[in-house]
Order: C-alpha cells, then structure tokens, then sequence
C-alpha cells in the first residue's frame, strides 16, 4: 500500500525539478494544492533525508547572488530571503554573514556605475538621484554616500 503521502512527495519532487525551493516555498505549495500539514512534515523529512533541501546553504547560496548578481544591499536581500520564505532567524544570520562592509560598497560602487555608466549625474540633484537609487536597492545610508563619492565629490566627507 503507497503511503499516504506518496502524492505530496510527486508533487514536491516535481516543485524541485524545476528549481530549488525552501522547505517554507515546499510547505506553502503544498498546502495550495490541498495536502495536510502532516503530509507536507512528512516529506519535507524525507526530502532533507534524500540531501534534496537544505535550507541553510540555499539561503546563502541566493543572499550571495543577489549581492553579486543583482547588486542588492542587505535590506533588500533580507526581503527577498523572507519572500522565499525561509525563517527569520536563518535570513538575518545569513544576511549578517555575506554582509561585510567592503563587499556592501563593491555591490553598491557596481550598482551605480551600471545605473549611470560609471558618471553620476552633476549637482546636488545627482547626487541624491544616486543616493535613492542605491537606498532603494537595500544598502545602508553610509554606504550609498561612500558609493556616491567614489564616482562624483557632490557629496562632501561629513555631509549625509
């Protein structure tokens, strides 16, 4: 006799045929298509048993290309970690770890420098187009201004 939930694997292992998904995406796409909670813990402990989910090296793994593909700042790789429905104590871990200064102002220099090839718009006005540009893409309001400086002396050291 099939197990009871042999449909929820399928239909998780066909959710994972087309891309990896958290256990949170796997849980919510399985209750959508009607299968019990009980079902879904179920398979998700046979999944991470089989080494087909693991949360926290797929959280890493997105959180390290949104900052080097996307170019996103830690605020806005947080929201799309939370998106993917991973839990909040593993997104803030994470985002705390591929965070570091140096690399946050890289992403955010490349940001710019794709935005504006590689020429901020002159004036004050510029300077702040950048500084919502960046701001918008997650990054903190120190590294935006050390973005901006790097690529035009509209904003001056000390001035936010």
């Amino acid at each position: 006799m099939p197990s009871p939930s042999g449909g929820a694997l399928s239909a998780a292992l066909r959710m994972l045929s087309r891309r990896a998904l958290s256990e949170g995406e796997i849980r919510f796409r399985l209750a959508a298509k009607g299968f019990p909670e009980a079902h879904a813990e179920d398979v998700l402990g046979r999944l991470r048993e089989l080494g087909l989910v693991d949360d926290r090296s797929l959280c890493e793994n997105l959180a390290r290309r949104y900052r080097d593909v996307r170019r996103l700042g830690p605020r806005r790789i947080a929201g799309a970690l939370l998106l993917r429905k991973f839990p909040r104590d593993m997104v803030e871990q994470t985002v705390r770890a591929v965070s570091r200064p140096e690399e946050d102002l890289a992403a955010a220099s490349a940001a710019l420098g794709r935005k504006f090839r590689g020429e901020i718009p002159g004036g004050r006005a510029g300077a702040a187009k950048a500084f919502r540009f960046l701001s918008g893409r997650g990054f903190s309001a120190e590294t935006c201004r050390q973005a901006i400086r790097g690529l035009s002396d509209d904003i001056a050291e000390g001035e936010g």
